[in-house]
């Protein structure tokens, strides 16, 4: 658990979108996990969505405390895990590592994490055992949300994801929630904009294109709006595959593209046989006419649209996932 699972950030991730769709049927409450809170504490929430992040990982600030929940509530069917970490790769070798030895999170390295001193005692380092022991059974995983392509299924998702059991693992697609087409730009710069600093497939794919591009994260500070704006000044977006056989991976990004009338050129291999629309290099889209770009981004939105739950059926998953399903085990 990280400082965004516990004070909803201005700009939007997963997870905001969870709480978002979430309040339409229940009262949310955020708050940072405690070391003193108790099982009769959280057992006042009707679900306990938790934030999961890779155990080793820097954006793991709230570790200490976040562990003692999990640990308090992780044979409890009011728990739900929600892996929404931009870099799905760190999961399997933190999770592993954490299982091998979960010690390491009070080497001097992370000592100015919050808690660290508090919990540095025999008895929270028995219940951490305790956690482990529990996490190395597959039949006790609690549920799991990852977010969901047009074009995931539940084989590549688990290959991915391989620590969680597939019987465990709940893809959930909100984003009608968000989709919201604009007028298009009535010009463009001829600019890539690229949702990637560093990325292996990027380097090699650049040497390719005839124009310029650039990232749309310019600083860590910006705001969806700033983002937005980034994107549909470009001539397309590029979102690259995450690193290590990952493939594609949900972005707000997307959804920011398709709201801007913007063409998105991805990993074709993972997306091709969704649709022929998002099956194009970016060579390609640059030999384009600006109307043919145009038409290429609406033909995108709408075969996105039309694979993807409604507002309404979305909505209704995701309350049968937190609420009714509870109430069906308790």
């Amino acid at each position: 658990m990280g400082s965004s699972h516990c004070k909803r950030s201005e700009n939007l991730n997963f997870f905001t979108l969870i709480s978002d769709v979430a309040s339409e049927f229940a009262e949310i409450t955020w708050s940072n996990p405690r070391l003193t809170w108790t099982r009769t504490d959280l057992d006042k929430f009707d679900v306990i969505v938790f934030g999961f992040v890779p155990p080793t990982s820097p954006n793991a600030n709230k570790i200490y405390a976040a562990l003692h929940v999990l640990d308090l509530m992780y044979e409890s069917p009011k728990l739900r895990l929600v892996i929404d970490s931009p870099q799905i790769w760190q999961y399997k070798n933190s999770i592993e590592s954490f299982k091998r030895d979960p010690y390491q999170i009070f080497s001097p390295f992370y000592s100015s994490r919050q808690d660290y001193a508090a919990a540095n005692t025999d008895l929270y380092k028995s219940r951490l055992d305790d956690l482990v022991n529990k996490m190395r059974n597959p039949e006790l995983w609690p549920i799991t949300i990852v977010p969901e392509l047009p074009w995931s299924s539940l084989d590549r998702l688990s290959s991915v994801l391989p620590f969680i059991p597939v019987h465990r693992l709940t893809p959930l697609n909100l984003d009608a929630h968000i989709l919201n087409k604009k007028s298009a730009p009535i010009a463009r710069r001829n600019v890539w904009a690229v949702d990637a600093k560093k990325n292996s497939w990027w380097d090699s794919l650049k040497l390719l294109l005839r124009y310029p591009s650039t990232p749309v994260k310019t600083s860590a500070k910006l705001s969806d709006t700033e983002y937005e704006l980034s994107i549909e000044n470009s001539l397309g977006l590029i979102i690259p595959p995450q690193e290590r056989k990952v493939g594609t991976w949900w972005s707000y990004r997307y959804i920011q593209a398709l709201n801007s009338s913007t063409p998105v050129v991805t990993y074709w291999q993972d997306s091709h046989e969704f649709s022929q629309y998002w099956s194009k290099l970016a060579y390609q889209v640059e030999d384009l006419e600006p109307y043919e770009r145009q038409h290429l981004s609406d033909m995108q939105y709408a075969s996105y649209v039309e694979a993807i739950p409604t507002k309404e059926q979305s909505t209704k998953k995701l309350e049968k996932l937190m609420i009714n399903s509870v109430k069906e085990r308790i």
